[in-house]
């Protein structure tokens, strides 16, 4: 019995041990303080209450409050009622308006003054900085968005051109107190306000040239504030807005049913400046932040140059073909900037050892300009005749300098050249089909083939100063294979023109195919034979190739012939050329 109350009293002091120290680390006394207070001292929760008859409420209450602190009230509240209030005024100016108290223009300019001050005013806010400037900046959009709307739409008190200069300035203004403060979100909300309200009032109004203004303005200076280094995320949104803007004025103005019923006119005049102006302003935005400020090209602005040249310049050819004379101005600015992109390329970038991803765009923008002005002034054999002369120059300036890229451009103008002239699809007719050799020498063929091999010995020539990379050496297999090529159609040509013209026969005689067969069977040879070398052993990797084609013609023609004496004569040729292939290699070899 004694021990049970032993251990109850122990029990009891431990408890009561405990609830003193939870009492001092509550109070946030020091385990070291003097157990008898000092009646000088001041207790630790009493030094920050406020002395009686300060407006000190009691002394319980200062306890329960000191140990409980209330939490403060959040000031998003403060600045949704300020918006709100902003809104009341907003509606109190409509109101007044109503009335007729003040006319209806001076109450239309008192409420866009009001609006613009609240986007102003925005980043003065105190309290949640972020908070209240976006509030208030959407304040400033929802006062002036609807006001626009019912004096442009619904009232007529003031023409499309006057809301677009409006919205113009509202969204400059908000790039300019965004760049002070240092808030993008400034800039955004009032960027958003103008293209968003621009682009509702141009299908509400039926009028496309003053908010294509709109649009190309506020899209110049968002590039504007990115070439001074302030970048605002509403960049794209604008990019796009503009393009979308011009193309659908284009297509207004060129489609072949003309001008839809409602819409306000849009003059050729008008619509070429947006043209050019949409061109303008991303090519200086590059231009400024890629040279100037040396930065990279994004994907963004790689993708936006390549929108604006074929809206700008697309769309001024369609314009120009309703009978304007502006296919000239118009090949030659693109001439003109493809060389400028040439020029940036190989005498500022490759000058100062950049061969990055700038270099890359502007001579890619370079070759595609440069293609696209001689399509659009000359006609297919002009600009062949261009192209092959392209081909050679820039195939012998990459060696001189040692260029790699400028020789993939001369094999990019000689491909299209022969492309464009025919002279690869009179090569193919002449070797797979049917197509007998005509009257007289066909020019595109043989000048085709004429700068092809120029070109193959330039690329040869151009390995002393590029190397032998394989890149290098995958350019050089496509020029000899093109070269090839056209050497097959001359070949297969030459020879179906010989036998007829000596022997007079039919138009579907059978030995026109055994000819066929041995102009592959021959040219094989001859390229395995030259391919040897070793300053053109890129032609030792068409041999397999070759041998693929005459097999091929074996099977496809020559095995559907009447006369068994041709098929005989195409059989021996091949397994002739077989049974030689190996022996010529063994011969080079030792030799």
């Amino acid at each position: 019995m004694l021990q049970e109350d032993l251990d109850d009293l122990r029990q009891q002091v431990r408890n009561l041990t405990d609830r003193v120290a939870r009492l001092e680390e509550s109070l946030a006394v020091r385990p070291d303080a003097p157990l008898v207070p000092d009646p000088g001292a001041r207790h630790p929760v009493a030094q920050s209450l406020p002395e009686a008859g300060q407006g000190a409420p009691a002394r319980e209450d200062v306890k329960r409050d000191a140990l409980f602190p209330v939490p403060e009230t959040t000031p998003i509240f403060l600045v949704l009622g300020s918006a709100t209030l902003g809104l009341a005024g907003a509606y109190l100016l409509r109101a007044i308006a109503e009335s007729r108290v003040f006319p209806p223009k001076v109450a239309f300019a008192a409420g866009t003054l009001y609006a613009v001050a609240w986007l102003v005013w925005a980043p003065r806010a105190h309290a949640e900085r972020r908070l209240a400037t976006t509030v208030y900046s959407l304040t400033a959009a929802l006062i002036l968005c609807p006001l626009l709307w019912e004096a442009t739409v619904r009232f007529h008190m003031v023409a499309p051109w006057q809301t677009s200069v409006i919205l113009v300035a509202f969204a400059l203004i908000g790039l300019a107190v965004s760049r002070r403060s240092g808030l993008p979100m400034v800039a955004v909300i009032s960027t958003l306000a103008g293209i968003g309200t621009s682009g509702v009032l141009l299908i509400a109004t039926y009028d496309v040239p003053p908010f294509t203004f709109v649009f190309l303005t506020i899209a110049a200076a968002i590039e504007a504030c990115a070439c001074l280094g302030h970048r605002l995320d509403a960049r794209w949104l604008a990019a796009a807005a503009a393009d979308l803007a011009v193309l659908l004025a284009t297509w207004l103005v060129t489609n072949p049913r003309g001008l839809p019923e409602g819409y306000a006119p849009i003059p050729a005049w008008a619509l070429l400046t947006a043209q050019m102006a949409l061109l303008v302003i991303y090519l200086s935005s590059v231009t400024v932040r890629t040279l100037l400020r040396g930065r990279t090209f994004t994907n963004f602005e790689t993708g936006q140059c390549a929108l604006a040249f074929l809206i700008g310049l697309g769309g001024a050819m369609r314009l120009s073909s309703q009978g304007s004379r502006l296919t000239p101005a118009i090949a030659g600015f693109a001439l003109l900037c493809g060389a400028a992109c040439y020029a940036i390329s190989f005498k500022v970038l490759a000058r100062q050892g950049s061969h990055g991803r700038n270099f890359y765009t502007y001579s890619t923008f370079g070759i595609l300009l440069v293609l696209a002005g001689c399509r659009i002034l000359l006609s297919d054999g002009g600009a062949a005749i261009v192209w092959l002369l392209l081909a050679l120059a820039c195939i012998g300036a990459g060696g001189f300098w040692g260029r790699l890229t400028l020789e993939m451009h001369g094999g990019v103008y000689l491909l299209l050249a022969l492309m464009l002239s025919g002279a690869l699809s009179q090569s193919t007719r002449l070797l797979l089909g049917t197509v007998l050799w005509p009257g007289s020498v066909p020019p595109a063929l043989w000048m085709g083939a004429a700068v092809a091999g120029a070109s193959y010995l330039l690329a040869v020539r151009s390995s002393r100063s590029i190397g032998g990379g394989w890149n290098f050496h995958a350019f050089r297999v496509a020029m000899a294979a093109a070269l090839v090529w056209l050497v097959l159609g001359l070949a297969a040509g030459g020879l179906v023109g010989i036998y007829r013209g000596l022997f007079a026969v039919a138009v579907g005689d059978s030995f026109f195919a055994t000819l066929r067969t041995g102009a592959v069977v021959g040219v094989t040879l001859l390229v395995a034979a030259v391919g040897s070398r070793p300053d053109f052993r890129d032609f030792a990797q068409l041999v397999f190739p070759l041998m693929l084609l005459g097999g091929y013609r074996l099977l496809t023609d020559d095995l559907r012939q009447d006369r068994k004496a041709a098929l005989f004569l195409s059989l021996l040729l091949y397994g002739a050329m077989l049974i030689a292939l190996p022996r010529l290699r063994r011969a080079r070899a030792k030799s």
